[in-house]
């Protein structure tokens, strides 16, 4: 029987407190005592630092609102940022190398994913329960 992850979503304004509203609400949705698999230190500090970087970029690069969706599944957990941005983050559209902190979201996740949607795109990173 599979089970559906559990998810937290977050509509974010977009403002420079995004960032610290959206760590402090998936701090406190991984450090749910029911919650099974119970999220470990290492894993839920991964999982603060790609939030705080993905919501950062959301929010300096895109225009207006975000949503940020935090799923904890079977075996990592699912970060995904939607924003109103047109950049693909790939090499032909990039204007400026990629900053430190995607660097760092790409070494502590399975790679960041970017999937464009009408009206802006979808950044994805998961990170792997046990760090």
């Amino acid at each position: 029987m599979q089970q559906t992850p559990e998810t937290l979503v977050l509509e974010l304004d977009g403002s420079a407190k995004s960032v610290r509203g959206a760590r402090q609400e998936t701090h406190r949705f991984l450090a749910d005592a029911e919650r099974i698999p119970r999220i470990a230190a290492d894993t839920a500090r991964d999982v603060l630092m790609v939030v705080g970087e993905l919501v950062a970029n959301a929010c300096r690069h895109a225009p207006g609102p975000c949503r940020l969706s935090v799923a904890v599944a079977s075996e990592s957990v699912d970060v995904a940022v939607r924003d109103s941005g047109s950049s693909r983050l790939g090499p032909a559209r990039r204007r400026h190398p990629p900053g430190y902190g995607l660097w760092i979201v790409a070494r502590l996740t399975k790679g960041i994913h970017v999937l464009p949607v009408p009206g802006g795109k979808i950044v994805r990173a998961s990170v792997p329960l046990g760090g």
